[in-house]
């Protein structure tokens, strides 16, 4: 595969998780509060020992507290796949520049879509804006991009070593 195809196909790569960010953002309050809550019941099932046995109200209390960190996880983990993508992307668009200016790049990008998309939500019922939010996203985004860059960085070190 050349490189002008694999900067392609890592363009379509970023732009499919932008999509599934707009998409997570662009649902009601409701569906969104119903998808969360789903991950974390199970993620309570998982690994709380004996989670299916407690009273309502003591399974009622972990939801509520366990759900806050689910959904604070889940923008971190949004973000931390994008700058991984956008650090993928950019190392063919960026060719020849150095690695942390790439993973800067990609962290700037991934930030400023954070942005965007909470000023989308604005506009979703039940939903609203929140800077916390942008601050994990953009946690997120730069830990993807240099984890991206620390991949890309032994991908090359692997290649001169079979090459030399």
């Amino acid at each position: 595969m050349n490189n002008q195809t694999k900067r392609r196909l890592s363009l379509l790569i970023v732009l499919a998780v932008m999509a599934l960010i707009f998409f997570f953002s662009a649902q009601e309050g409701e569906d969104s509060a119903e998808l969360s809550n789903g991950v974390t019941l199970w993620a309570l099932n998982l690994l709380v020992p004996g989670f299916g046995g407690f009273p309502d109200a003591r399974k009622l209390e972990y939801l509520q507290s366990a759900g806050y960190y689910v959904r604070k996880l889940a923008h971190f983990s949004e973000y931390a796949l994008l700058g991984l993508t956008l650090s993928n992307y950019l190392h063919y668009v960026m060719e020849g520049r150095r690695f942390y200016r790439i993973a800067l790049t990609a962290w700037i990008i991934a930030t400023l879509y954070a942005m965007t998309d909470e000023l989308h939500q604005m506009f979703v019922g039940g939903r609203g804006p929140a800077v916390f939010d942008v601050c994990i996203d953009s946690a997120g985004a730069v830990t993807g991009a240099f984890i991206g860059i620390g991949l890309i960085m032994l991908w090359h070190k692997r290649k001169r070593n079979r090459l030399g």
